[in-house]
């Protein structure tokens, strides 16, 4: 299940959680009739099922569940310190879903939640009425934060909802960032200049080493091409690098493979940056001791762990000068410590 592209997969979702105030809702519905054989649970609220105590994360990565329910404010949050706002005076993003299918080793949701499993909230209207106050000015909006929209993009529609909301707000931008290779599903969609699809890249051993249930290298790339032939802004996120010994054989090559699948003049941008998490999540994760990223001997410095300045340096000069064999510095962005 490498695309995540067929919702009747028996691996996941064998268990529907779904709150009662949610039940007649239309994207309920819809979700609920491509599970035929996935056991309805009902359910109060979904803060019952998905944060109740002592839940065991890796054993429930092996086979995740799908919570439907009704969120409550706050819809918007401002964008983490730990992400690109890209100079947007309004950056926000939104938890419309909470958890991920995929289940990569370095991602901070599960030093952040209690369970594995995912939530979508169906009340997408009031995520837009909260946006409303904004939009006299250009605000960006980051939808995939705390899941992989595309990933979940054929049994949720969530990237659709927001891709045609934004065709009616002109100060509406939005950032989608993914590990899929499910461009298929959003394909038939109109083009539009202030949105950026965002794909996260890897070599394929990290990938096959720590981004657990991800598409290959190989499929990704192809999905990047078929966005950026039909039309679509893409920008390229060789961010986190995972660094170790074989850093200088696996991601200055990466660079190449990129720009020898598309034309380097038709990529929007491209950003770099080195592992960074805070160290409360950091410490949550190593108690899951499922992978050597868990435990590097980063250095701390606010409450945020990260490799040391020498190291970073090494990643950011190393890939800075490998790209711009390609692209000019201009469309290259970085993010470093302070």
């Amino acid at each position: 299940m490498n695309n995540l592209s067929k919702p009747s997969h028996s691996d996941f979702f064998s268990h529907l959680y779904i709150e009662e105030s949610v039940i007649d809702e239309p994207l309920t519905k819809e979700i609920i009739s491509k599970f035929s054989n996935s056991k309805i649970i009902m359910i109060k609220h979904y803060k019952d099922v998905f944060n109740r105590p002592n839940q065991d994360f890796a054993m429930q990565s092996r086979s995740k569940n799908l919570i439907l329910a009704r969120r409550e404010a706050p819809f918007l949050y401002e964008g983490s310190y730990y992400s690109d706002g890209f100079e947007y005076e309004n950056f926000f993003y939104t938890p419309s879903i909470l958890g991920c299918l995929y289940d990569c080793d370095y991602c901070y949701l599960s030093g952040m939640y209690n369970s594995a499993n995912s939530v979508l909230f169906v009340n997408t209207d009031d995520f837009f009425e909260a946006l409303t106050p904004y939009l006299e000015k250009p605000t960006l909006i980051a939808i995939s934060y705390d899941t992989d929209t595309l990933a979940i993009e054929s049994i949720t529609s969530h990237t659709k909802i927001w891709i045609e909301h934004a065709a009616k707000h002109p100060n509406l931008h939005l950032e989608i960032r993914t590990k899929s290779a499910n461009f298929k599903a959003i394909k038939s969609l109109t083009c539009n200049e202030n949105i950026v699809l965002a794909w996260t890249l890897s070599p394929q051993k990290i990938i096959e080493s720590y981004e657990h249930k991800t598409p290959s290298l190989e499929k990704r790339l192809r999905s990047i091409k078929e966005a950026i032939d039909a039309g679509w802004k893409v920008r390229v996120c060789i961010d986190p690098v995972i660094y170790n010994e074989e850093f200088h054989e696996l991601y200055p090559p990466l660079i190449d493979k990129l720009f020898n699948t598309i034309e380097p003049e038709k990529l929007f941008q491209l950003t770099l940056g080195s592992f960074r998490m805070s160290s409360t999540h950091l410490k949550r994760i190593k108690k899951l001791r499922r992978s050597d990223i868990a435990f590097y001997p980063y250095e701390i410095k606010d409450n945020i762990v990260s490799y040391s300045k020498e190291i970073e340096q090494n990643i950011l000069e190393t890939m800075i000068e490998r790209a711009t064999n390609y692209i000019p510095r201009t469309r290259i962005r970085t993010w470093q410590l302070q």
